[in-house]
């Protein structure tokens, strides 16, 4: 179950997660959705640091360039990227982008999705990215989100088709990478 909170432009939002066994104790989580403050850029630069450059390239795209620096993502943002955080327990848990929005169609294509390594595999991704889809549908009239994935990142796959995507078309990159677009209306 789930709940909102609106409250000075920052969306609140409370799940219970005993089904997904993310908690033993069978609490709620709360989870604050906000753009991205300056003061948290450096956990995604940290959550990157081990990985390799085939890794930031299949959660960048071309948006970054391999190793990941504060300066990377202090300029998308002053350029006008819309990149959002979400919080728990006052800890940033994760990140997720708005790559572009269309007011008219009520479209947004969205990305560059990364929790913190610490809160893989527990489920928690699949709450996120729903939190994600209604803070959308709220704040800015989103109908559809649309995203990619490449066809080897299975575990973000099966999170997006345990959040009701669907596969609309496969694009090869220009490394050869399979690309599958995936959409979802926002109910």
């Amino acid at each position: 179950s789930c709940f909102f909170q609106r409250q000075c432009g920052i969306m609140y939002l409370q799940f219970d997660i005993y089904s997904n066994n993310y908690s033993d104790k069978g609490s709620d989580i709360f989870m604050k959705i906000q753009k991205l403050k300056a003061d948290n850029i450096d956990d995604i630069v940290k959550w990157c640091e081990n990985k390799d450059a085939d890794f930031l390239n299949q959660w960048a795209g071309i948006g970054y360039e391999y190793p990941l620096t504060r300066q990377q993502i202090e300029k998308r943002l002053s350029d006008g990227a819309e990149i959002y955080e979400i919080d728990s327990d006052e800890q940033m848990i994760g990140t997720i982008e708005i790559i572009t929005r269309e007011e008219e169609s009520g479209v947004a294509l969205i990305g560059r999705f990364l929790l913190n390594p610490e809160f893989t595999g527990k489920g928690l991704g699949t709450q996120v990215l729903n939190a994600f889809i209604n803070f959308c549908k709220t704040e800015y009239s989103i109908r559809k989100i649309r995203l990619f994935v490449f066809d080897f990142n299975v575990a973000a796959f099966k999170c997006y088709k345990k959040c009701g995507f669907f596969e609309t078309e496969t694009v090869i990159r220009p490394n050869g990478w399979k690309a599958i677009c995936m959409e979802k209306e926002a109910e």
